[in-house]
C-alpha cells in the first residue's frame, strides 16, 4: 500500500492493526505519534483506504476519530478517486451503518455515518452516483435514525459517538447537492423529524444545531412553500400531542420541549440574520413553531 509523504509508515502499520481479525491494535502511545493525519495526509492505495474502514469503531478515540477518520476525510477531501473506489467504500459504509443496531459500544453507526457525510460530499463536488444510490442512502440514514436509542454524545474517556449529529451532517451534505430531487429533499425533512423533537433524551452536545443544518440549506433550494414549511414545522409536535399537557410536569415532555425549542431557534436565529428573502418563509415557520410551544 503506498501513503503520501515520508516517514508515514506508523500509518500503514497501524491500519493493518486495526483490521486484522485476531490481534489487538497496537497501544496508542507508541502508534499515535506516526499516525496523526494533517490536512497533507492522503492515502493513494484503494486498499490502504478501505482498510481504514474497520478502524472506524475501534475503542480507542485517538486510533477511531484522531487517526481513522482524519485519515479517511483528509484523503477524500485532498485526493481524487475514480468512482469505482468511491463505490468500494460506499458499500462498505452503508454496510456498517444498516449493521448499526445492535452495537453495545455504539460506534459503528456514529463513524460510518459521519464518514458517508464526507462520501456525499465527494458526490456533491464531482457527481458519481445515479439518482437511485442518493435515494438509498438518504433511505439508510432515515432507518438507521428510525432504531436509534443510543444518546451518548462525548465522553471524556471513550471520545465521540454523537449517532444524531453524525446523520445529520451526511444529511447536510445531501442536502447540499445540486443533484437533490424534491422527494429527496421530503425525505431528508421525514428522517430530520424522527429525531428532532425526541421525548427520549435532551440533547446537550449541539444535535439540535446540526440538525438545523440540512433544513436551512433545504431552504435554498426554492422547493418549499410557506404552506409547506409551516405544515412540517407544525407536525414536530401536534396539538393533540398528550405530553403537550404534561410539558412540564414529565421528563419526556420537558426533553421534547427542549429539544423542540433548541432546533427551532437555531433554525430562526440563522434564517433571520441572513436577511435573505430566501430564508423567510422557513424564519416564519420556525417563529410560529416557537411561540406555539407549551
Amino acid at each position: 500500500m503506498t501513503i503520501l509523504r515520508n516517514g508515514m509508515l506508523g500509518v500503514v502499520w497501524l491500519v493493518a492493526a486495526c483490521a486484522s481479525t485476531g490481534e489487538a491494535a497496537p497501544p496508542a502511545s507508541a502508534a499515535m505519534p506516526a499516525c496523526v493525519p494533517d490536512r497533507a495526509l492522503i492515502v493513494r492505495d484503494e486498499a490502504a483506504l478501505l482498510a481504514l474502514l474497520p478502524c472506524l469503531e475501534h475503542p480507542d478515540p485517538a486510533i477511531r476519530d484522531g487517526y481513522a477518520f482524519g485519515a479517511l476525510s483528509g484523503s477524500l477531501r485532498g485526493g481524487t478517486y475514480p468512482p469505482a473506489t468511491l463505490r468500494r467504500l460506499h458499500i462498505g459504509l452503508t454496510g456498517m451503518l444498516a449493521r448499526a443496531h445492535p452495537d453495545p459500544e455504539g460506534f459503528r453507526g456514529p463513524f460510518a455515518a459521519l464518514a458517508l457525510a464526507e462520501l456525499a460530499r465527494t458526490d456533491r463536488i464531482a457527481p458519481w452516483m445515479t439518482e437511485a444510490e442518493r435515494s438509498g442512502l438518504i433511505s439508510l440514514a432515515q432507518a438507521y435514525l428510525a432504531q436509534l436509542t443510543d444518546y451518548r454524545g462525548f465522553s471524556e474517556t471513550e471520545g465521540w459517538r454523537h449517532g444524531v449529529a453524525h446523520t445529520a451532517d451526511l444529511l447536510m451534505q445531501l442536502s447540499l447537492n445540486p443533484q437533490l430531487t424534491k422527494p429527496q429533499a421530503e425525505q431528508i425533512l421525514a428522517a430530520i423529524a424522527l429525531r428532532v423533537g425526541t421525548s427520549q433524551h435532551a440533547y446537550v452536545f449541539g444535535e439540535s444545531e446540526r440538525l438545523a443544518a440540512p433544513v436551512i440549506y433545504l431552504a435554498q433550494t426554492e422547493m418549499f412553500t410557506e404552506a409547506e414549511w409551516t405544515a412540517w414545522f407544525t407536525g414536530l409536535w401536534p396539538a393533540g400531542d398528550e405530553l403537550r399537557k404534561t410539558a412540564y410536569s414529565s421528563e419526556a415532555a420537558l426533553a421534547k420541549l427542549h429539544n423542540l425549542r433548541a432546533f427551532a431557534q437555531s433554525v430562526y436565529v440563522s434564517a433571520d440574520a441572513s436577511g435573505d428573502r430566501i430564508y423567510a418563509p422557513l424564519a416564519k415557520a420556525a417563529l410560529e413553531l416557537l411561540s406555539g410551544l407549551p
